[in-house]
This record gives structure tokens, sequence and C-alpha cells, in this order.
């Protein structure tokens, strides 16, 4: 956070004095959707930092994203999977084949969240 402190949003990142730097700092800043604005929206976006509502609103804007993203991933993607028995751990492996014998190749089981 210490890094942050020194840190003016008026200030120019590069040397002023030198062509490369003037360069570097006018392609820095323009953007041509500017244009459209005018400067007192400009203005309000320049002076909007870290509220107290930053926080809150970040979490809700994540709980949103879960309560319906969760959902339609499960829905988009398989849930179901398979893998040949011979992969899997030795224990497991000799449990299988000792109830069910050669005729299970496959198990099945749910990727679940």
């Amino acid at each position: 956070m210490e890094a942050l402190k020194g840190f003016d949003i008026d200030a120019p990142r590069w040397d002023q004095s030198t062509f490369m730097g003037r360069l570097k700092h006018f392609f820095n800043i323009t953007d041509c959707r500017t244009v459209l604005l005018p400067d007192s929206r400009l203005d309000e976006a320049k002076a909007l930092k870290i509220t107290f509502l930053h926080g809150p609103l970040q979490v809700m804007m994540v709980g949103v994203f879960l309560i319906f993203m969760v959902p339609a991933a499960c829905s988009l993607f398989p849930q179901r999977c398979s893998m040949a028995v011979s992969k899997l751990e030795p224990e497991l492996r000799e449990s299988i084949i000792s109830q069910y014998g050669d005729i299970v190749s496959y198990v099945y089981f749910n990727k679940g969240l």
C-alpha cells in the first residue's frame, strides 16, 4: 500500500521534457470515446475513487454471478464422467474387481461442484 500513497492521478507517468515521454503520455491519456462525453462527465469519472460502496457492491455482484452462472455452467457442461478401472488407485481397483470381476471396465461418477 505504500506505493499507492505516492500516486498522483494528475501527474504524468513519463518525463514531459522529452518527445517520447510526451508521446507516451498523449497515447496513454487519449481515448477516442472521450470526444463524445462532456467535460463534467469526464471530471466525474476522474473523481471516482474507491468509496465505501465498492466492497458491498463487489460482494453483491459476485453473489449474483454465482447464483446465475453456477447453474448455467452445470447445465452446459456434462457432469457425468467415466474412468477406466485400470486407472484407479490399487485399493479401489482391487475392491471393484473382487466384487464385480472383469465385467466392469469403466466406472462412472458425477463431477459435482
